[in-house]
């Protein structure tokens, strides 16, 4: 009697061990799964969208800076010639220097040549202003107009390309170095503006759209012209 109630309780375990899972018990594990699946794609999810958004305001950081960088340097190579016909008949190039608050038009030292045996010199007519968008009505870009061969059409002519989309303001001052101030515009065209010499520094400020946690991003900076009095190469 004692060894058959010693072998009925190892036969019970044995039959409980080889009965398997139970429906409730599949569903238990199953949806302890779920959740820690649902809780690692969340998680991964979350950090892709962090490096999305990180990566998205660093390009945009690195347009605008770009863009001002360029600006920068091709208006520090502005300048003006004296060098003009005799009679307004015979004019065929104009060099000029005329800026408002939101462009500015200018001939500078600045043109690169692509091709090897191009005939072409460094000189340009560049301009930089924000235009609408074709597809996007709402949204102002910032551009860059080149022409490769100064004209008698200032401002006109020429490629244009753009250097920075989604632009929020695109503001330029200028500061004459006769009375050390600030002013809006300038025209060296014009005798009422500030014929035949350049601005001492152009200010440049720029904002862009969609910033850190949708925030524009600011832009500034002033930039020194090292020309500033027309180009004469006449022999005295």
């Amino acid at each position: 009697m004692t060894a058959r109630r010693d072998r009925a309780p190892s036969a019970r375990r044995d039959r409980a061990s080889a009965r398997g899972l139970t429906l409730i018990e599949v569903m238990i594990a199953v949806a302890v799964l779920t959740m820690i699946s649902v809780l690692v794609y969340g998680a991964f999810s979350t950090i892709t969208r962090g490096k999305q958004a990180a990566s998205a305001i660093a390009e945009r950081y690195r347009v605008g800076r770009i863009a001002m960088t360029r600006m920068a340097r091709e208006l520090s190579m502005a300048f003006i010639s004296a060098h003009n016909a005799a009679s307004p008949v015979l004019m065929t190039r104009v060099t000029a220097f005329t800026g408002k608050s939101g462009r500015v038009d200018f001939d500078a030292f600045a043109h690169r040549r692509l091709l090897k045996d191009a005939h072409e010199s460094d000189q340009c007519e560049l301009s930089y202003f924000t235009v609408t968008n074709a597809k996007k009505s709402n949204q102002l870009d910032l551009v860059r107009r080149e022409q490769m061969i100064i004209d008698d059409q200032h401002g006109k002519g020429g490629v244009v390309q753009v250097l920075a989309d989604d632009v929020d303001t695109f503001q330029l001052r200028y500061l004459d170095p006769t009375t050390g101030m600030w002013t809006e515009s300038w025209d060296t065209t014009s005798i009422a503006g500030q014929p035949n010499r350049l601005p001492l520094q152009v200010e440049i400020y720029l904002v862009l759209k969609t910033g850190p946690g949708l925030d524009p991003i600011r832009l500034r900076t002033k930039t020194k012209l090292d020309m500033l009095l027309p180009l004469s190469f006449a022999l005295k």
